[in-house]
């Protein structure tokens, strides 16, 4: 991916120079102080949530926020895939998902997989790790906050009109992951059944 942007920045910055030299150095330095504005805004809005997070993860809401999500975790999991402490930082990771804050639903990610991985002998990738990963690529967001704060920041007129195309989104790639891994993973079993037979 790095030779990719490598390329396309040699090829944008070689053509600016036969069409138009002086705006590179001017593109370069208006886009880099548009960069770190937009990234200390979002570590801002990261930075508050986080430790919202936090404070609900040390309080007895996030035992709360799992039970009131566990019918979910349950449908999409099964019931018995997950421990208490996995199903918490799923819980959180989904919240953060649906509240929009991908950022600060990575690091809870990053917990509930560790949290998955402590009783995993075999060393491979489990169903409830594939299943968390996917939920959090397709990222079903009703509260899509860091793209309003991109949109805002960029100065769209009205940056909430992104709300009904990303529940849209969100829903059908939500939907479509967790069917293709359920789907994968009924195959791999049925598979291994017929070899041990």
């Amino acid at each position: 991916m790095n030779k990719i942007w490598l390329i396309l920045l040699i090829i944008s910055i070689t053509s600016l120079l036969f069409t138009n030299p002086l705006s590179v150095l001017q593109g370069l330095l208006s886009a880099s102080n548009k960069a770190v504005t937009l990234s200390i805004s979002l570590c801002a809005i990261y930075a508050v949530w986080m430790g919202i997070f936090s404070i609900l993860k040390e309080t007895s809401f996030s035992k709360f926020l799992t039970k009131l999500l566990s019918p979910i975790i349950n449908l999409i999991f099964g019931k018995n895939n997950l421990s208490n402490e996995s199903k918490q930082y799923v819980s959180m990771n989904m919240s953060a998902n649906i509240l929009g804050l991908n950022g600060a639903a990575t690091p809870l990610g990053i917990k509930a997989i560790e949290s998955m991985n402590k009783n995993n002998k075999t060393g491979s990738v489990t169903f409830p790790m594939t299943m968390l990963i996917i939920l959090s690529c397709t990222s079903l967001q009703l509260f899509p906050t860091s793209l309003i704060s991109l949109l805002s920041e960029s100065g769209s007129t009205n940056p909430s009109a992104i709300i009904l195309p990303s529940i849209i989104a969100g829903l059908l790639s939500t939907v479509v992951g967790i069917f293709l891994v359920k789907s994968y993973y009924a195959i791999k079993k049925t598979m291994g059944k017929r070899k041990q037979k």
